[in-house]
């Protein structure tokens, strides 16, 4: 089953564009998403950049954030990393992700 239909735009800046994905999934392990996140990461293109996973465990959630040039690169890099998804949303960042700062720029997600 594909995802479901994409959200629309809600981001303040028409430059940047960033997509929120949604998976459930029942009793994923953490060092599954960590290897799925690599995966991720090592797929993505100019196109559709990874900026990070979150595992929600007690509600069996799995969230990732992508920056991105519309919805379908992001469904394509998931794709290419064999990462299944539910939903994708075009979601704003607060404050705007910063490219290449902070403490964990380069560590990659």
């Amino acid at each position: 089953m594909g995802p479901a239909t994409y959200g629309r735009s809600v981001t303040a800046n028409a430059k940047r564009r960033f997509f929120l994905v949604e998976r459930y999934i029942p009793s994923i392990s953490s060092s599954s998403v960590e290897s799925a996140a690599r995966r991720l990461a090592e797929t993505t293109d100019d196109s559709a950049h990874h900026l990070m996973t979150l595992l929600v465990a007690g509600e069996e959630t799995c969230l990732s954030v992508f920056e991105a040039s519309d919805a379908h690169a992001v469904e394509r890099a998931n794709e290419r990393a064999g990462f299944e998804l539910d939903r994708i949303v075009e979601v704003a960042l607060f404050p705007e992700a910063p490219v290449g700062e902070g403490p964990l720029a380069g560590e990659g997600c």
